[in-house]
């Protein structure tokens, strides 16, 4: 229809049977069906402005969402589709829930409520969101009975889709007070595995709620698989409003393993999720989790400075719950500082206030920071009955990996014989272990100590191996190409028979999130081929990648999967790829550079210099390589200009005449970078120099190109030579 330019017929299909293709997940297709039809037809057909504006909202472009909804609720008013209109009104609803703003969300449900028939699915999913409204709140209660009441109307119109979307909300109000099993048995219902045809895109959030509740469990493994599969869906699916918490949530995943590099990056990513996707990140737990990042690391000062900005904004806000949380958290710095004036009465309030909103897990963790600071003031009596609160609550809730964190962050109190007692048999034993382990080394160092000057041995850890993190495989591409399991077993010198299959892998690991369409790698590598010669060469060049990365090691491993009609890194194993960590460092420069930490500056920029050995894949000239080739070029220029600049202001004459002779190999047309060098011998006192750098730049430009050197270059060099 949109071929033969039937706009009307097309807008009327879209109309009629939009939210079925939303239903089944065609939601990129409807958004790119809905951009070709003229203004026009879609006024006459509402609806299809109506899903369409679904389709943005899913996809996380709530500003452009936002716009096709004003619009579309016009339209639908004046075309007394009221039911259309309470839908539009809805969406409305959702948006500004996404974004924080429950009021506004509200006020938007109310509205639609008045439209909407009593029995009509639009009231299904009002109630539904209106209980996400709740839970933001606190009000769990309220909430749970806005989800039963939505899913009551959801089975009565036999929504399949609905029935599994609220069955997961449900798990909200125990995962929020702290029952994860309970919630982990919920959340789980909206899945189907045995139905793959019925994926919904919002299994993309059921995937992440599951890995947040194994994060609190210490279950590692489940995390890192269902974040993988919260991802795929996320890109699947053009879910970029989600990618920002997927990110944080995978930045946690990093930082509980003391990954901390990892976690630092993707923190980062998720600041720039939530940032390009219009949400304010303060509206997130970013800054909360970044403060845990820094205690971890032991950097107080940072930590209380993100928390006590946050308890500000969240005042402001009215989050109560989230400010209270706000609260703990800087508790645990005041104590972790050894402020103790007043802590006792602010943790005593808050254990109260935790506990009256039955919020079991932040009371646990408040009682046992608030037993750690009576201990410290010497309230032996009082201690013990917060340890056994926390202790009752982690039994009750099955916090077990909570507990044997604190266990191990918290010897000394849990040494306590009666606190000891009442551990698990297995926690015990650790404890009792440590104990011994701890007498054992006084003894050591009693016989280590000098009689003279009593001064104890300390043993150094040897830090060789300390900063090389072990992956499964590593790709060289900045530069001649290297890929190596092992550098110690090198794959056998005939492992890639082809060229083509070597550059297909690279292909692959170098694209965005580490995945490619088969119909891409057809295009990108085919091109205009027959078919038959397609289907003849391309499962087997995939075999050859398979078969090259297992060539000479002492275990097979499958590093490139196919899912969801794409070929992708396999998500399970754990890499190092030059052109990743070449854009982490200079992401980390330019995140320095904006809190002005100059040497942070110098240490990522000399991080990411040292990693550029040459050209992208230097060699490969098909286009998909210059695209690249000619990025990373860009970025190492800009890397050396950002170093001259540095040394120029530290005085290194040398090193920066280094640096521009390194830019200029590249791109000899670079005025300011001769520019520089005029200024460099000047600062050296070399007027003759200057002269002759600017008329050796002067004769360039005109033999090569037909032009003089800019205004900007003749007056710094009229400037320097005066």
């Amino acid at each position: 229809m949109l071929e033969a330019e039937n706009f009307e017929r097309a807008a009327q299909t879209i109309a009629e049977h939009g939210s079925e293709w939303i239903a089944s997940g065609a939601i990129s297709a409807l958004g790119t069906f809905a951009e070709k039809i003229p203004d026009a037809c879609l006024n006459e057909y509402p609806r299809t402005l109506l899903y369409w504006a679904e389709v943005a909202r899913l996809q996380g472009d709530a500003e452009k969402a936002s716009g096709l909804l004003h619009r579309t609720v016009n339209f639908l008013h004046l075309s007394a589709d009221t039911e259309g209109e309470a839908e539009a009104l809805h969406s409305l609803a959702s948006i500004a829930r996404r974004k924080g703003n429950s009021a506004e969300a509200l006020n938007f449900l109310e509205k639609a409520e008045i439209l909407a028939a009593e029995d009509s699915e639009v009231r299904m999913k009002c109630g539904n969101t209106r209980g996400l409204c709740l839970i933001a709140g606190g009000g769990w209660t309220e909430a749970e009975q806005q989800f039963r009441l939505a899913l009551e109307l959801a089975e009565k119109h036999s929504n399949e889709r609905y029935i599994r979307l609220i069955t997961h909300n449900l798990a909200l109000s125990p995962a929020f007070r702290g029952d994860f099993g309970e919630a982990l048995r919920w959340f789980n219902r909206i899945f189907r595995a045995d139905k793959p045809e019925a994926q919904l895109p919002q299994e993309a959030i059921g995937h992440l709620n599951v890995a947040r509740l194994h994060l609190y469990r210490g279950k590692f493994q489940e995390t890192e698989t269902h974040l993988g599969k919260a991802l795929e869906l996320c890109q699947l699916y053009n879910l970029n409003a989600l990618r920002g918490e997927i990110f944080e949530c995978y930045a946690n995943f990093y930082r509980d393993k003391k990954d901390f590099a990892h976690a630092d990056e993707y923190y980062e990513r998720a600041r720039k999720s939530y940032e390009e996707s219009g949400i304010d990140p303060i509206n997130r737990e970013l800054d909360e989790e970044l403060a845990a990042l820094a205690m971890l690391r032991g950097d107080t000062a940072k930590a209380r400075n993100l928390l006590e900005n946050l308890l500000k904004i969240r005042q402001e806000n009215k989050n109560e719950i989230g400010w209270q949380i706000a609260r703990l958290n800087l508790c645990r710095v005041r104590l972790e500082q050894n402020e103790i004036d007043n802590l006792t009465a602010d943790l005593e309030e808050l254990h109260a206030f935790f506990h009256n909103q039955n919020l079991y897990y932040y009371e646990a963790s408040t009682a046992l920071v608030l037993a750690l600071a009576l201990a410290s003031i010497g309230k032996r009596k009082e201690m013990l009955w917060h340890v056994q609160r926390a202790l009752d609550l982690a039994a009750r809730f099955d916090y077990e990996y909570w507990l044997r964190e604190e266990v191990k962050k918290n010897p000394a109190l849990f040494s306590d014989e009666e606190i000891l007692e009442k551990l698990p048999l297995d926690l015990r034993e650790t404890v009792e272990q440590n104990r011994e382990s701890e007498v054992e080394s006084r003894k050591a160092e009693t016989i280590l100590e000098s009689p003279k000057q009593k001064t104890k041995t300390i043993s150094v850890i040897e830090p060789s191996h300390a900063n090389a993190p072990v992956v499964d495989l590593t790709l060289k591409l900045l530069g001649p190409v290297e890929i190596y399991r092992d550098i110690s077993k090198p794959f056998a010198p005939d492992a890639w028979t082809t060229r083509r299959a070597r550059d297909i892998f690279c292909y692959i690991a170098t694209s965005r999130h580490r995945r490619v369409e088969k119909d891409t790698l057809i295009d990108a590598f085919w091109g205009d081929a027959e078919l038959q010669a397609i289907e003849k060469n391309f499962h087997p060049t995939i075999s050859l990648i398979r078969k090259a990365l297992n060539s000479h090691q002492p275990f097979k491993q499958n590093f490139l999967v196919f899912r969801d009609g794409a070929y992708q890194l396999n998500p399970e194993l754990s890499y190092s790829i030059d052109t990743e960590e070449f854009g982490y460092f200079i992401a980390e420069a330019e995140k320095a550079h904006r809190i002005q930490d100059k040497e942070a500056v110098w240490t990522n920029v000399q991080a990411a210099h040292r990693l550029y050995r040459g050209d992208f894949m230097k060699g490969i000239y098909e286009d998909w390589a210059e695209e690249l080739r000619s990025y990373f070029r860009e970025q190492h220029s800009r890397i050396l200009k950002s170093m001259a600049k540095f040394t120029f202001k530290e005085k290194n004459w040398v090193e920066t005449l280094n640096l521009t002779s390194e830019i200029l190999r590249d791109d000899p047309f670079r005025e300011d970078i001769h520019a520089l060098i005029m200024r460099v011998y000047a600062a050296q006192g070399k007027r003759s120099a200057v002269k002759e750098q600017f008329e050796k730049l002067q004769k360039l430009l005109k033999t090569e190109l037909g032009i003089e050197p800019a205004g900007e270059t003749k007056r710094v060099f009229q400037e320097l030579f005066k």
